[in-house]
C-alpha cells in the first residue's frame, strides 16, 4: 500500500505541489491551483494521500533554493516506480543534465543507447512526474528549437531563464 504525503509552495511559476512516498519525491505538479483537484488526481496513483508539510520539508526547501537561484542540483531522492523501465531510463539520463546546460531529445536517445528513439524520448519526458528535479525543461529539439513541455512553453522558458538561458 503506497502512502503519499504532500505539501505546496508559492514560486515564480505559481503554486507547486510536491508529493513524496517512502522512496522519495514521486510527484511535482505546477499549473494546478486547487488542492482538492490535486488530491483527487494523486489519489488515482496511490490509495493513501495526506497533506503533511513536515514530510516534504526537505524537498520544499530545495525548491525554494532553486527558485531563489541558490541551488543547481537537487539532492532529494526520487521515486520512479510508477513509470515503465524505458521512461525510468530516460528520466535518469535527463536527471544528469547539468544546471544551465541543454541537450536535445536525440542526444538523450544516444546516451541511453537508442539513437533513433528521439520521439520515444519525448514521449517518456511527457510522462515525467517529477519535473524540475528531473529537468526535462533542459531538453530541446534538434537545431536549438525549444520543443515541447507538459507545463507549457511559458513555464519552460521561465525555468530556463532561472538557469541563465535568455535567448530561447
Amino acid at each position: 500500500r503506497i502512502l503519499i504525503m504532500f505539501g505546496s509552495l508559492r514560486t515564480p511559476i505559481g503554486l507547486v505541489f510536491i508529493g513524496i512516498s517512502d522512496r522519495g519525491v514521486c510527484d511535482v505538479t505546477f499549473g494546478e491551483t486547487d488542492e482538492e483537484r490535486y488530491l483527487t488526481r494523486l489519489s488515482k496513483r496511490a490509495p493513501d494521500v495526506h497533506r503533511d508539510r513536515d514530510a516534504v520539508v526537505r524537498a520544499l526547501k530545495e525548491f525554494e533554493a532553486y527558485f531563489a537561484g541558490q541551488l543547481t542540483q537537487f539532492t532529494v531522492p526520487v521515486d520512479l516506480r510508477s513509470v515503465s523501465d524505458f521512461t525510468a531510463l530516460v528520466l535518469r539520463a535527463t536527471k544528469e543534465i547539468p544546471f544551465g546546460r541543454l541537450q536535445s531529445y536525440g542526444e538523450i536517445a544516444q546516451r541511453i543507447g537508442t539513437p533513433t528513439a528521439s520521439r520515444a524520448v519525448g514521449g517518456a519526458l511527457s510522462r515525467n512526474h517529477v519535473p524540475i528535479i528531473v529537468p526535462c525543461h533542459r531538453v530541446i529539439a534538434h537545431g536549438g528549437r525549444l520543443g515541447g513541455f507538459t507545463g507549457g512553453l511559458a513555464i519552460k522558458r521561465a525555468l530556463l531563464r532561472i538557469e541563465g538561458h535568455t535567448t530561447l
